[in-house]
This record gives structure tokens, sequence and C-alpha cells, in this order.
């Protein structure tokens, strides 16, 4: 079967069909039990063709929770600079524990290649690396469909890449030990990744159209604050279409002298101009997500979230209505205490209380 390609931003993903040992990826990932053992599937692979210097060093590491990502040496490889362990498998008989934190098994699979698949991006990123081969997560010995799997990478990944503009070398690698499946059974796999890559590429072209539209105004009008600049505590991720709930939060702000920031015009949005909302996020101690059907499908705010996320930083989510958490955004803040809008004082004291505990005020 042949490789096929999908472009998001200024990286490629290639799915590829064979041995993920082959690859010469700077890092490969392994689909492992909590223990490590790398007794089967893509572990045992991958430990016949490196060693078992990348299982001692990686136990090392332990212990780790599901969900987790142990880095190791790639032992013997050739390319590899490293081996990601996204742990996948319950070790010890304590999957009870994330029952009782989420409500069924789909959850819980939810969770698992969520978090793996992310932190794998949080690690390429943090040891300067640009390439990596993944294997289907979790789909072998830890049981998880296919199907799902395909769409949680496919979500997980597209959201990694497409706010950034650096070039990676993503590769997916689909092995079937058996030779029973054809290109039909990875039809999922195909699907949402072309899905991803063709909302990217519509992203893109809003962006740019959206940049075009304001750049004058911008270069007129708009001061472009340096980050030494921004002196604010809290950043207001929302849709503009909600612009009119937000006045009441800003108001509340003001009150309470807290300084904010807000993309107020859409501006800094932009293709050309992302690097000021990182720098916004970054300067921030808390983030107020206004949550609403709006805002859970605007793909600035996921991207907001997720860089606020991965930077650690306070999430307070506000809801406007009953719409869902983004699913690529519901497994992070799903435990966070939110706050139901409204216009009272009951709920502006209780606001007040949860941020300013969040500020150390």
């Amino acid at each position: 079967m042949e490789p096929r390609k999908y472009q998001f931003n200024n990286s490629i993903l290639t799915i590829e069909f064979g041995d993920i040992t082959k690859s010469k990826a700077e890092v490969i990932v392994s689909s492992d039990d909590t223990g490590i053992s790398m007794g089967g599937g893509i572990s045992g692979c991958i430990l016949r063709a490196g060693g078992q210097e990348i299982r001692i060093d990686a136990q090392k590491k332990l212990p780790a929770q599901l969900g987790d990502v142990i880095v190791s040496t790639a032992g013997t490889l050739e390319h590899q600079k490293f081996i990601f362990h996204c742990l996948t498998i319950d070790h010890e008989h304590k999957r009870e524990i994330y029952e009782r934190r989420l409500a069924n098994t789909e959850e819980i699979n939810n969770y698992i290649l969520q978090h793996s698949v992310d932190k794998c991006f949080r690690l390429l990123q943090a040891l300067e690396l640009k390439s990596i081969a993944f294997p289907c997560i979790g789909a072998g010995l830890a049981h998880i469909p296919l199907k799902k799997v395909a769409e949680i990478m496919a979500n997980v990944i597209s959201m990694n890449l497409c706010r950034t503009q650096k070039p990676y070398n993503i590769e997916l690698y689909l092995y079937d030990r058996n030779q029973v499946m054809t290109e039909m059974d990875y039809i999922d796999m195909f699907e949402n990744f072309a899905i991803q890559s063709a909302l990217s590429k519509f992203q893109q072209m809003s962006d740019k159209h959206h940049s075009e539209e304001t750049n004058s105004l911008i270069l007129s009008d708009v001061h472009i604050p340096k980050r030494e600049e921004m002196k604010h505590k809290v950043f207001i991720s929302y849709s503009r279409k909600d612009e009119k709930f937000v006045g009441d939060i800003k108001t509340i702000l003001e009150e309470s002298k807290i300084p904010y920031w807000i993309d107020k015009e859409g501006i800094f949005s932009g293709e050309n101009y992302k690097e000021v909302i990182v720098d916004a996020i970054d300067v921030a101690k808390v983030v107020i997500f206004m949550s609403s059907v709006n805002s859970n499908e605007s793909i600035n705010v996921i991207r907001e979230l997720g860089y606020a996320v991965q930077q650690q930083k306070t999430i307070i989510p506000v809801l406007l209505d009953d719409a869902p958490y983004a699913k690529s955004i519901r497994l992070d803040i799903a435990d966070i205490d939110h706050i139901e809008y409204k216009n009272t004082e009951q709920a502006k004291r209780k606001f007040v209380t949860s941020l300013a505990y969040s500020l150390g005020l």
C-alpha cells in the first residue's frame, strides 16, 4: 500500500505501511504498559530492534501512570535519538482509579490517547526535535478501537501542528503483522487526517484573508504591543460572536482593578501576529475561557487554550451556554470548576473570589 501525505501549515504527516523501526525519524513512539515490560506488539518490535538497553533505561523513570510518556534511549537503533513510551495498558491493575474519575471506558481511552499524543509534542518542542514516528497508539494490546485511535490522534496531531509554523516531519505507521488488513480497514484513519488537513488549509486561507483585511488598520491605527509592555494578569479567550457577554467580565475586572488582555478587534489572531497572542498568554497568570457554542467551534480559541494548558496556566471556564467543551480540550479542563454566566451579584462575587484566589490576591 502506498504512503499518504497530509499537510498542516509547514509540517507534513505521512501515513506509512510497514515496520516503524525502519523509520529515520529522530523519535520512535512505543505503546507500552505502565511497567514498560515491552513484551509484545509495537513495543516488542522496538525492543528486538534496539536492544534491552531501551527497557532498562525506561524502567528507571518509573513509576508512571496511564497517559504518561516516558523518554528513554533508543539503544542500538541507527537513526533515533530517543524512544517515547506512551503508557496505554494498566500493568498493576489500577484502572479503577481512572474509572472513578471518568464515566466510562470510552472516556478512559480518550484520556490516554489525548494526553499521551499531546505530551509527545511537548517533548518534541522541549528537546528541539523535528521528526517523530507514531504507531496507532493503543490499537494493539490495549484494545482501543482503531476508529477511536484515528479520531483522537488526528485531532491532537492536527491541533499541535496548526498552532506552529515550525516544519515538523510526522510519520504514522500502520503495521499488519498477519497481513490480513486492506486499505479499507484503515479508512477512518485516512478520512480523519484528510478532514483535519482540509480544515487546516481552510483556516490558513481565512487567517490570510483576515490579515489582509486588517493589515492597513494595524499599520496605521493599532499599536502592536511588545512583550515587555504587557502588564496584565488575566487573558480572556473568547469568540467575537459573544462580545456582548464579555463586556460584563471586563467591567468586573476593571472594578476589581485587575489588568487584563483581550484581542478586542480580533487583529492579533491573524497569521502574521500570533506571536502577540503567545506573549499575552505567557505574561498572564490566569486565562478566562468564555465557553459557548461559538468559542468551542473557534480554531483560534482552541489554539489559545491548548497553549495555555501547555504553559500550565490556571484556566477559569465561564459557561455562557450549555455547549460541551470542544473534544480537543475537554480532557484538559473537564475537572476544572466552572462558573455559570449570570449577570447577578452572587455570580459576580463567585467569579471575583475564584479569580482572586487564582491570582493569589
